[in-house]
């Protein structure tokens, strides 16, 4: 199958499809103002091995540091005792795998605790042999690689300094490894759709539905606006940001931005150091609510920008079930 690259080709679809309005419609209707987010990410350190190229981590100006294991222990203890099925990711603006036994001791510790739902979004790149097996002896639910290429020069493209050949051995070892002891959580390739990959995506698809894995397409992220993407949608369909809406993210150092955009943490809602989660969540709650009732004008300066909340939802593609990657996929 071949696919259109042309990004103002593609922008066209993606506008013109009534599919895309209808799924974002889909989303506005499930969003409401939470007493507690349903989504808590947790920047484990801010360093990051790789430069990708639809990644913000190269602007980022912040100091960059590693979290405590005190300040996990305090935000999973009142996770558990809140929220325990909040869906607890170890992923924002670094490589979780940078500290591997770190990383260790925070799953082992939430599960300790009873957080039902811990999640690694990574790179893959030091996902070696045996950082593989120390995961899946931990009670991961989700393992997320980023893999955003089926070729050698697609992928090194998109993710610079990574190595194509490493990390699909890497993943292959970890999913014959899951298949091995017959049990373990879900492991998801990510593909995120650009320009330069699309016509890729079927072979990729197809190699990693062969091995096990669920592959996950999804369309790129402007990052609270600091790139462009190929999605166009009139501001008069806007709906409510889901990210601002559902996600709560949380720095090395213990401040909550307002967003996921704030990359900076310029508009901070606080520090977790100082104060409880649920706290600091209620303190974005206006925020949140200008969001629901659509006072999109009151919203702060870099909302102008974001184009996040046109991106939709992303698609899972699971070993034997149907494929319907052709509701994020530009129309032919």
């Amino acid at each position: 199958m071949e696919y259109q690259n042309q990004t103002a080709e593609r922008t066209s679809n993606i506008s013109d499809q009534p599919e895309h309005l209808a799924e974002l419609n889909r989303i506005a209707s499930g969003l409401k103002n939470p007493t507690f987010p349903k989504i808590f990410a947790v920047e484990l350190c801010a360093d990051c091995d790789l430069n990708c190229s639809m990644c913000h981590h190269d602007q980022m100006i912040r100091p960059k540091g590693n979290m405590p294991m005190p300040l996990w222990q305090k935000c999973a203890d009142e996770i558990a005792e809140i929220a325990p099925k909040t869906n607890v990711w170890f992923s924002f603006c670094g490589e979780p795998l940078l500290m591997p036994d770190r990383l260790i001791e925070m799953l082992n510790y939430g599960e300790k605790v009873g957080l039902k739902s811990l999640n690694l979004n990574t790179n893959g790149m030091r996902l070696t042999n045996d950082v593989a097996k120390r995961l899946l002896d931990t009670s991961l639910s989700t393992i997320v690689i980023g893999i955003d290429g089926f070729s050698k020069e697609v992928y090194e493209e998109n993710r610079f300094l990574g190595d194509r050949d490493i990390v699909y051995a890497n993943v292959q070892f970890l999913l014959e490894e899951r298949q091995r002891r017959g049990q373990g959580p879900e492991i998801m390739v990510q593909f995120i759709e650009m320009d330069n990959n699309a016509n890729e995506f079927e072979a990729y698809r197809n190699h990693w539905l062969g091995l096990g894995a669920t592959v996950k397409l999804r369309r790129q992220l402007s990052w609270g606006g600091k790139f462009e993407t190929a999605i166009d949608v009139a501001n008069e369909r806007r709906i409510a940001c889901p990210w601002a809406i559902t996600m709560m993210h949380l720095f090395w150092d213990g401040r909550v931005p307002r967003c996921p955009g704030d990359t900076e943490g310029e508009e901070s809602a606080g520090n977790a150091w100082d104060d409880s989660l649920k706290d600091l969540w209620a303190n974005l709650s206006g925020y949140r609510q200008l969001h629901l009732d659509h006072k999109f004008d009151d919203l702060p300066e870099r909302c102008d920008a974001c184009t996040d909340w046109k991106t939709g939802a992303s698609i899972k593609l699971r070993p034997g079930q149907v494929d319907h990657s052709e509701r994020i996929r530009p129309s032919q």
